[in-house]
């Protein structure tokens, strides 16, 4: 599976219930839910294999640190081209 965009954001109620750790209550919420889920349900029987869940959770939080680094990128030069107006004034 690849991740080509995010998932809907999970409500905080839906964090709980899937015990979502606050470190991990972001954009890719969702797909840590179902490896979760997963995980719960591999340790029940061992014919489930969680490594798909894992590594989709796993694509997902590279693309949200690719998507916020680019943001603040962006921002930098926003803020950058601010400071030139302002000094050229």
């Amino acid at each position: 599976m690849t991740v080509t965009e995010f998932p809907p954001l999970l409500s905080q109620d839906d964090m709980q219930k899937y015990n979502v750790p606050l470190k991990w209550r972001d954009r890719c919420a969702a797909y840590y839910a179902l490896y979760n889920t997963c995980l719960v349900r591999e340790r029940n029987s061992s014919k489930i294999d969680c490594k798909h869940d894992k590594h989709a959770w796993e694509e997902c939080e590279f693309l949200d640190l690719q998507r916020r680094k680019q943001e603040l990128e962006e921002a930098k030069d926003k803020r950058r081209a601010e400071l030139k107006q302002q000094a050229s004034n």
